[in-house]
């Protein structure tokens, strides 16, 4: 299958040599010089123009283009290739949206979001597990790391996570923690949050959120987010009717990943995943394989699912803002 990647930043060097290992690829970005460096390191080529990235006649797509670009990206593409995975967020503004979909649904283009997430060890088998702790009462999910680190050798405020017209702010960057949780929790009927700059980073979005979610099951689940904290940790709990599952991810490249599980009657928590470091590409490899298999899996991120993320993102920061 060939498959055009749009966007050579990191991520769209990790799409592309993933895209690379399934199939043939092709990558476009406005730097043609990183654009041919990361062509190579797939075993691809590069474009100079996505018109002409799409008469070589691509099967599938990614675009990994800073946020507020996505949508017009998606139209651009719509028609010519027969699926399309778009990164998180799905956009940034909600005002292109419609004219969007009609574009994708009425070329027949089938259209995801990304959700590594849902590849992650640590979601993956709390999800496999919830039917061993009973009805579902409340979830606690964390997300921490300290922005400046992030990117070691390049200036955080050139990074999309500085600006929020690119996607930035902890919200937007985090919205991974509002899709996994409506995944293993259900739909959102209700959020709130308080979220704020508390430090003096060179950000134009917030660096800290606090977000209460009240899912149509009846469960509740309550995010930090922060830019802060200079160790890297993520994880998530889960307090069910009989019992309680458990994720705790430190550290990156090498990550520490954790998955326990205790059960009414047990007397000790038991191990469903212990990692030697885990290798944080797996998750989006594993992804792509999916989005480019016969029939992708219902773990890929609808186009519908991208916009409510993106709708609850907003209402998360309108909420913070308000109150602080």
């Amino acid at each position: 299958m060939k498959v055009l990647v749009i966007g050579s930043g990191s991520i769209g060097r990790r799409h592309s040599i993933n895209a690379g290992r399934y199939g043939e690829v092709a990558v476009f970005d406005q730097d043609q010089a990183v654009s041919k460096k990361v062509a190579e390191e797939a075993g691809g080529v590069s474009f100079p123009s996505i018109d002409q990235a799409i008469e070589w006649g691509p099967e599938a797509a990614v675009i990994a283009t800073p946020g507020h670009s996505h949508l017009a990206i998606a139209r651009q593409l719509a028609g010519h290739v027969r699926r399309l995975l778009i990164e998180k967020p799905l956009c940034i503004e909600m005002d292109e949206i419609d004219i969007t979909r009609q574009a994708l649904e009425s070329q027949g283009t089938r259209t995801w979001v990304v959700s590594n997430m849902r590849y992650h060890p640590g979601p993956r088998d709390i999800k496999a597990s919830m039917d061993r702790i009973g009805t579902t009462r409340f979830a606690r999910a964390h997300f921490g790391n300290w922005l400046p680190g992030m990117r070691p050798g390049v200036d955080y405020r050139n990074i999309y996570c500085a600006s929020m017209k690119d996607g930035g702010g902890v919200i937007f960057d985090c919205i991974h923690e509002i899709d996994y949780l409506s995944w293993l929790l259900g739909p959102v009927e209700a959020i709130t949050g308080s979220c704020s700059r508390l430090s003096d980073l060179e950000i134009d979005g917030e660096d800290w959120a606090v977000i209460i979610m009240r899912h149509r099951s009846g469960a509740r689940s309550e995010i930090h987010l922060d830019y802060l904290q200079r160790f890297k940790q993520r994880g998530c709990e889960i307090v069910g009717s009989e019992g309680t599952v458990s994720w705790s991810s430190s550290g990156k490249s090498p990550e520490d990943c954790r998955v326990s599980l205790f059960e009414c009657g047990q007397e000790e928590w038991e191990e469903l995943y212990a990692s030697d470091p885990i290798n944080d590409g797996c998750p989006y490899s594993e992804m792509i394989e999916d989005f480019l298999s016969a029939e992708p899996s219902d773990r890929l991120s609808t186009f519908e699912d991208g916009v409510r993320a993106v709708q609850l993102a907003h209402e998360a920061r309108k909420q913070g803002q308000e109150q602080s």
